[in-house]
């Protein structure tokens, strides 16, 4: 199986849900990620269910916050309720993610979070705070 790796900001703060008879944990979130050739962001949506869906509840709560998540691409099947047709779509599930300490020395209200609900209210990206050191100890490690 192909795991996959992205790092990029949190554009919005994630949802999250229990559903069925199990009550499985479901916690969606997106992730603006640089695109350094367009200088533009992209923005990617994820999935993460049970102990990794609760960690990404519990620390993933601020918009603008560095994350790198390490996922599986899989096939989602479903009916949709209001056309009753059988949709297939790829998800992106994550498996484990880290969150990077800011470098931040700026005030309390920062443009990153300002509440954002569209591509062109994210904050311009030549004016972001620069990526952390990857390889620093300011890295925690999350997932299941």
């Amino acid at each position: 199986m192909q795991t996959n790796h992205h790092v990029g900001r949190l554009s919005r703060e994630p949802k999250f849900y229990i559903r069925g008879e199990k009550e499985m944990q479901i916690a969606y979130f997106s992730l603006a990620i640089n695109d350094l050739k367009d200088n533009k962001a992209t923005f990617l949506d994820y999935v993460a269910f049970g102990k990794t869906a609760e960690l990404v509840r519990d620390k993933l709560n601020t918009k603008g916050q560095i994350v790198e998540v390490s996922f599986n691409m899989q096939n989602h099947n479903f009916v949709d309720n209001r056309t009753g047709q059988k949709r297939y779509e790829i998800q992106n599930v994550v498996t484990t993610f880290r969150t990077y300490k800011s470098n931040r020395g700026d005030s309390k209200t920062s443009q990153a979070e300002t509440p954002m609900t569209t591509q062109s209210d994210f904050p311009d990206i030549n004016n972001m705070p620069s990526y952390p050191n990857f390889d620093s100890s300011e890295i925690d490690y999350f997932g299941g």
